[in-house]
Protein backbone atom coordinates (compact mmCIF):
# COMPACT_ATOMS: atom_id res chain seq x y z
CA UNK A 1 0.00 0.00 0.00
CA UNK A 2 1.79 3.33 -1.05
CA UNK A 3 1.04 5.91 1.93
CA UNK A 4 2.57 9.23 -0.06
CA UNK A 5 0.54 11.04 -1.73
CA UNK A 6 0.68 11.19 -5.47
CA UNK A 7 2.40 14.16 -7.30
CA UNK A 8 0.12 16.90 -8.32
CA UNK A 9 -0.28 16.81 -12.40
CA UNK A 10 2.73 19.68 -12.66
CA UNK A 11 0.39 22.27 -15.26
CA UNK A 12 -2.31 21.51 -12.52
CA UNK A 13 0.45 22.92 -9.57
CA UNK A 14 1.86 25.61 -11.72
CA UNK A 15 -1.68 27.25 -12.39
CA UNK A 16 -2.63 26.80 -8.59
CA UNK A 17 0.40 28.54 -7.61
CA UNK A 18 0.02 31.24 -9.82
CA UNK A 19 -3.67 31.40 -8.46
CA UNK A 20 -2.40 32.04 -4.84
CA UNK A 21 -0.08 34.57 -6.22
CA UNK A 22 -2.74 36.76 -8.39
CA UNK A 23 -5.02 36.37 -4.99
CA UNK A 24 -2.21 37.85 -2.62
CA UNK A 25 -1.89 40.41 -4.72
CA UNK A 26 -5.10 41.47 -4.88
CA UNK A 27 -5.55 41.40 -0.88
CA UNK A 28 -2.30 43.18 -0.29
CA UNK A 29 -3.83 46.11 -2.67
CA UNK A 30 -7.17 46.07 -0.93
CA UNK A 31 -5.08 45.66 2.59
CA UNK A 32 -2.97 48.73 1.40
CA UNK A 33 -6.08 50.46 0.71
CA UNK A 34 -7.59 49.79 3.82
CA UNK A 35 -4.09 51.03 5.57
CA UNK A 36 -4.12 54.35 3.39
CA UNK A 37 -8.17 54.93 4.04
CA UNK A 38 -7.36 54.99 8.05
CA UNK A 39 -4.40 57.12 7.71
CA UNK A 40 -6.49 59.38 5.50
CA UNK A 41 -8.62 59.58 8.91
CA UNK A 42 -6.34 60.69 11.09
CA UNK A 43 -4.25 63.21 9.05
CA UNK A 44 -4.51 63.77 5.38
CA UNK A 45 -1.00 63.71 5.07
CA UNK A 46 -0.38 60.49 6.71
CA UNK A 47 1.32 57.68 4.31
CA UNK A 48 0.14 54.17 5.03
CA UNK A 49 3.43 52.83 6.57
CA UNK A 50 3.32 55.57 9.21
CA UNK A 51 -0.56 54.28 10.00
CA UNK A 52 0.94 50.72 10.77
CA UNK A 53 3.89 52.44 13.12
CA UNK A 54 0.92 54.25 15.08
CA UNK A 55 -1.22 50.58 15.26
CA UNK A 56 2.29 48.75 16.53
CA UNK A 57 2.68 51.71 18.93
CA UNK A 58 -0.99 51.23 19.83
CA UNK A 59 -0.41 47.44 20.34
CA UNK A 60 2.52 47.32 22.22
CA UNK A 61 2.21 51.11 24.75
CA UNK A 62 5.50 51.48 24.10
CA UNK A 63 8.27 50.58 21.84
CA UNK A 64 12.08 51.18 20.59
CA UNK A 65 12.43 52.79 17.29
CA UNK A 66 14.79 50.01 16.45
CA UNK A 67 12.65 47.51 17.77
CA UNK A 68 9.61 49.05 15.35
CA UNK A 69 11.85 48.98 12.60
CA UNK A 70 12.66 45.33 12.99
CA UNK A 71 9.25 44.58 13.35
CA UNK A 72 7.87 46.34 10.49
CA UNK A 73 10.41 45.42 8.66
CA UNK A 74 11.94 49.16 7.20
CA UNK A 75 15.23 50.49 7.52
CA UNK A 76 15.91 53.05 10.34
CA UNK A 77 16.02 56.02 8.61
CA UNK A 78 12.49 55.51 7.42
CA UNK A 79 11.36 54.71 10.85
CA UNK A 80 13.17 57.91 11.68
CA UNK A 81 11.21 60.06 8.99
CA UNK A 82 7.79 58.84 10.34
CA UNK A 83 8.77 59.31 13.44
CA UNK A 84 9.37 63.25 12.81
CA UNK A 85 5.87 63.23 10.96
CA UNK A 86 4.25 61.70 13.56
CA UNK A 87 5.76 64.37 16.17
CA UNK A 88 4.92 67.10 14.07
CA UNK A 89 1.47 65.81 14.21
CA UNK A 90 1.28 65.47 17.49
CA UNK A 91 0.39 61.65 17.46
CA UNK A 92 3.42 60.29 19.08
CA UNK A 93 6.12 61.49 21.54
CA UNK A 94 9.68 60.31 21.93
CA UNK A 95 10.91 59.37 25.67
CA UNK A 96 14.71 58.58 26.37
CA UNK A 97 15.53 55.40 28.01
CA UNK A 98 17.02 55.90 31.39
CA UNK A 99 19.06 53.16 31.78
CA UNK A 100 20.10 53.97 27.95
CA UNK A 101 20.71 57.02 26.71
CA UNK A 102 20.87 56.09 23.59
CA UNK A 103 17.51 54.24 22.91
CA UNK A 104 14.06 55.87 22.25
CA UNK A 105 11.09 54.78 23.11
CA UNK A 106 7.75 55.84 20.95
CA UNK A 107 4.43 56.45 22.80
CA UNK A 108 1.03 57.57 21.66
CA UNK A 109 0.11 60.84 22.95
CA UNK A 110 -3.28 61.76 24.55
CA UNK A 111 -4.00 62.97 20.57
CA UNK A 112 -2.32 59.79 18.77
CA UNK A 113 -4.68 58.04 21.14
CA UNK A 114 -7.71 59.93 20.92
CA UNK A 115 -7.12 59.71 16.87
CA UNK A 116 -6.28 56.37 16.67
CA UNK A 117 -10.34 55.52 18.41
CA UNK A 118 -11.90 57.60 15.94
CA UNK A 119 -10.60 55.17 13.42
CA UNK A 120 -11.04 51.97 15.02
CA UNK A 121 -13.07 52.75 18.30
CA UNK A 122 -12.97 48.99 18.80
CA UNK A 123 -8.70 48.86 18.82
CA UNK A 124 -9.50 45.34 16.79
CA UNK A 125 -7.46 44.39 13.80
CA UNK A 126 -8.21 46.00 10.13
CA UNK A 127 -9.00 42.48 9.32
CA UNK A 128 -11.38 42.05 12.00
CA UNK A 129 -15.05 42.97 9.97
CA UNK A 130 -13.58 40.88 7.50
CA UNK A 131 -12.86 37.68 9.07
CA UNK A 132 -15.88 37.84 12.24
CA UNK A 133 -18.01 35.74 10.01
CA UNK A 134 -14.89 32.51 9.76
CA UNK A 135 -15.10 30.00 12.23
CA UNK A 136 -12.59 29.45 14.62
CA UNK A 137 -11.40 26.00 12.49
CA UNK A 138 -11.06 28.56 9.38
CA UNK A 139 -8.93 31.00 11.13
CA UNK A 140 -6.46 28.85 12.45
CA UNK A 141 -6.00 26.87 9.51
CA UNK A 142 -5.56 29.85 7.24
CA UNK A 143 -3.03 31.26 10.17
CA UNK A 144 -0.98 28.45 10.07
CA UNK A 145 -0.84 28.44 5.95
CA UNK A 146 0.17 31.76 5.92
CA UNK A 147 2.82 30.96 8.89
CA UNK A 148 3.97 28.20 6.72
CA UNK A 149 5.01 30.66 3.82
CA UNK A 150 6.50 32.91 5.97
CA UNK A 151 8.65 30.02 7.53
CA UNK A 152 9.61 29.38 3.62
CA UNK A 153 10.25 32.79 3.42
CA UNK A 154 12.52 33.48 6.12
CA UNK A 155 14.28 30.11 5.25
CA UNK A 156 14.63 31.00 1.80
CA UNK A 157 12.85 28.05 0.77
CA UNK A 158 12.17 28.48 -3.55
CA UNK A 159 13.90 29.83 -5.84
CA UNK A 160 12.84 33.88 -6.27
CA UNK A 161 13.35 35.95 -9.11
CA UNK A 162 16.91 37.00 -9.76
CA UNK A 163 18.50 39.41 -12.34
CA UNK A 164 20.15 37.87 -15.68
CA UNK A 165 22.60 38.88 -18.23
CA UNK A 166 20.72 40.72 -21.00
Amino acid sequence: MNTTEPTPEPDRHSAAIVNVETSMGALSRKIHFILKEAAAAIDPSLPPASFRLLRLIERCGSIQASAAADSLAVDRSVISRQIRQLEELGLVDTRTDPSDGRARFLVLTEEGVRRMRTVNPSRRSVMYPLLQEWNVDELESFAAQIDRLNESLENGVGDFVTPTDA
